[in-house]
């Protein structure tokens, strides 16, 4: 059967993905940056930026939340696949839409509560200790939109893997199942060539 080309939704989501890992993978390369420059004004002038690890908390708290979802859309998530060669393919496919479904359960959750966490912060007007003095609803906020972003796309990965169901058993594993021995290698010779 001739696989449908994904749904719009999932398809803008997949580049806002995209967009979010490259925007942490740029937070880090800047926060490289900084930390080259305070490891060379400490040796060579005896200056120091404050704060660059404090900087480096908020960038690995950024990276984790916007990478969640370039993740999943990549297949990288781990998975305990051990059994799954035993089962047949409408359960396969169903334990891979459960696995969608759950992760988005588990990001609304932790959406949530970072929601929490976040009207807490606006509410007191935190701040950090520290030199800084880091507004707190800065990180916590890009913090949120990270797993708001992971919550949406993990929900309608599960949607079209449950559509699909419907239609084309096989396109369930091919799209939302682990990457097999064979994707991870024509990935590599993809690169390679």
């Amino acid at each position: 059967m001739i696989m449908p080309h994904p749904p719009l939704a999932l398809r803008i989501l997949n580049q806002l993905a995209m967009v979010c890992a490259l925007v942490a993978g740029a937070a880090v390369a800047i926060l490289a940056v900084l930390i080259v420059v305070d490891v060379l004004g400490r040796s060579l002038f005896g200056y120091s930026l404050q704060g660059t690890d404090e900087l480096g908390g908020y960038v690995l708290a950024l990276c984790g939340s916007l990478g969640l979802s370039w993740a999943l859309v990549k297949r990288a998530h781990p998975r305990i696949d051990l059994g799954f060669r035993f089962f047949g393919i409408r359960l396969r496919a169903a334990l891979h839409v459960l696995a969608h479904a759950s992760l988005a359960g588990f990001a609304l959750f932790m959406a949530w509560h970072a929601y929490g966490e976040l009207a807490a912060t606006l509410r007191f007007g935190a701040v950090t200790n520290t030199p800084l003095q880091t507004p707190l609803w800065v990180p916590q906020g890009l913090w949120l939109v990270g797993l708001v972003q992971f919550a949406i796309t993990a929900l309608a990965m599960a949607l079209h893997g449950a559509w699909l169901m419907s239609l084309d058993l096989d396109a369930v594993s091919r799209i939302y199942g682990p990457p097999t021995v064979q994707d991870e290698v024509g990935e590599y010779v993809a690169q390679e060539g």
